[in-house]
């Protein structure tokens, strides 16, 4: 009996076992298919490169003037329409003149009727001049014949002027002409319409007309991220969608300094000047903008997601061994390159092992370089020898010459941007490139040091299955 339990739990341990054992293989397949990745590849390139910033406008002429009425009365003929051509003082409409012509009667008549009563107190004052002179009259009478006279003048300049305004309204104002050579945008009127005029405020616009379609003007709203890199005269590229696949040019006129806000957004206007000799432009357009910050030709570029790629197959520590090799000096010999790996994973044991000591303080390449033996270009005398680490000569001499250089080169690190580029190697397994980032737009980015790339199939992203 106890034999046979004892056979029974043997078994079932061998089972237990045997069922395990698969579940870890099971597993392990499982991660092994998870990690299997197919990727979609890229190479670097040649090209051109522009560095925008994007930002949307309207199209309106540069200068337009409203012809206003300046006088009222009623609109008898018009002889201009919507897109005429039209020269300064070409007759554009008319203006009724039947009342102002028995206004002008009646002015006439005032006149006439001044004028006589002037030249009858005229003939008063010679007479009265001379009974004066002979002691006939008193110097009040004569006097005040002289002052009426003076009256009877101002009556008659008064009515010569009413008559002046009214011929003027019917030989001028009632003629409405071009003041400027152009192209009419808007008609406001038609035949018998009524129109107010007399002041600038109150009086009728009748035509607009437009100085000059050749050149446009855009007004374009700039984000207050974006507007210290708007400069006057940049260049400007822009789209409208009554073109499709045309790309106009222009240049920056002004930017103005009053910013606007929209919904907690603050932005500036930026006034563009843009030839339109072609006539495609047209006044209310919206153009889609792009304000050329920076413009580099025949430079190495690559799709911009391919430096946003990470290996998702690969652990942190596994990531950052190959970023770590990517950023070793590319004048090391690859006994060098080694040696400096052995370091980093000694460095990595120690760390996982609790051996941390003061030295594992900092991390990355400059502490791995300075660790142990010389690596040319990066590093300083084998830790071990010629001295105790950070006491020596030849230490505080390195450290006085890297703080010089700092002092020398204070925006260096500001100004240098580098990230990794993820390729398959020789043999078809991962490897990282480290790359100086220039500039991009929305599709490539430039990249320098990365010459020894050329030709490499360098990870896109992963294929979707």
């Amino acid at each position: 009996m106890h034999m046979l339990k004892k056979e029974v739990f043997t078994s079932s341990a061998v089972l237990f076992l045997f069922a395990m054992n698969s579940v870890l293989i099971s597993c392990q397949n499982r991660k092994t298919a998870v990690k299997k990745q197919n990727y979609e590849y890229t190479t670097l390139s040649k090209g051109s490169i522009k560095s925008t910033v994007a930002s949307t406008g309207t199209l309106a002429v540069v200068s337009s003037v409203d012809v206003l009425a300046q006088m009222s009365g009623r609109i008898e003929k018009v002889y201009a329409d919507y897109n005429n051509r039209v020269k300064k003082g070409q007759l554009l409409a008319t203006i009724n003149t039947d009342l102002l012509k028995l206004k002008e009667r009646s002015a006439k008549a005032s006149v006439d009727k001044a004028q006589a009563a002037y030249d009858l107190q005229d003939l008063t004052v010679q007479n009265d001049r001379t009974l004066f002179n002979k002691g006939f009259l008193s110097e009040f009478d004569y006097k005040s014949a002289l002052a009426a006279l003076r009256i009877d003048k101002a009556e008659l300049e008064s009515a010569e002027v009413s008559l002046e305004e009214i011929t003027t309204e019917i030989n001028q104002y009632a003629y409405i002409t071009s003041p400027v050579d152009g192209i009419v945008l808007s008609r406001e009127i038609d035949a018998g319409s009524s129109v107010t005029g007399g002041s600038v405020s109150s009086s009728t616009t009748l035509f607009t007309i437009a100085g000059n379609l050749e050149q446009m003007e855009i007004e374009a709203e700039v984000d207050e991220l974006d507007i210290n890199s708007i400069k006057t005269g940049q260049k400007v590229m822009f789209t409208v969608e009554a073109a499709p696949g045309v790309e106009f040019t222009g240049n920056v006129k002004e930017v103005r300094l009053v910013p606007e806000t929209s919904d907690n957004l603050v932005y500036y206007y930026v006034i563009i000047l843009a030839d339109n000799k072609s006539g495609k432009l047209l006044p209310g357009m919206t153009a889609n903008i792009n304000f050329i910050k920076e413009e580099k030709d025949d430079i190495l570029t690559v799709p911009s997601a391919a430096l946003r790629f990470t290996p998702s197959t690969l652990s942190d520590a596994e990531k950052n061994r190959l970023l770590f090799a990517a950023g070793l000096p590319p004048n090391m010999t690859q006994e060098e390159n080694n040696a400096a790996l052995v370091r980093y994973d000694e460095q990595l044991k120690n760390k996982s092992s609790g051996k941390n000591g003061t030295e594992n303080k900092e991390s990355g390449l400059s502490s791995l370089m300075s660790g142990g033996g010389r690596i040319p270009g990066a590093g300083g005398p084998p830790g071990g020898g010629g001295g105790a680490p950070g006491g020596s000569k030849g230490q505080h001499q390195r450290t006085s010459q890297t703080e010089q250089n700092k002092e020398k080169q204070p925006d260096e690190a500001e100004t240098v941007t580098r990230k990794p580029l993820w390729y398959l190697d020789e043999n078809g397994k991962l490897a990282a490139a480290m790359v100086q980032i220039g500039i991009s737009d929305s599709l490539k980015t430039e990249v320098s040091g990365a010459g020894f790339l050329t030709g490499k199939k360098i990870i896109l992203k992963v294929k979707a299955e």
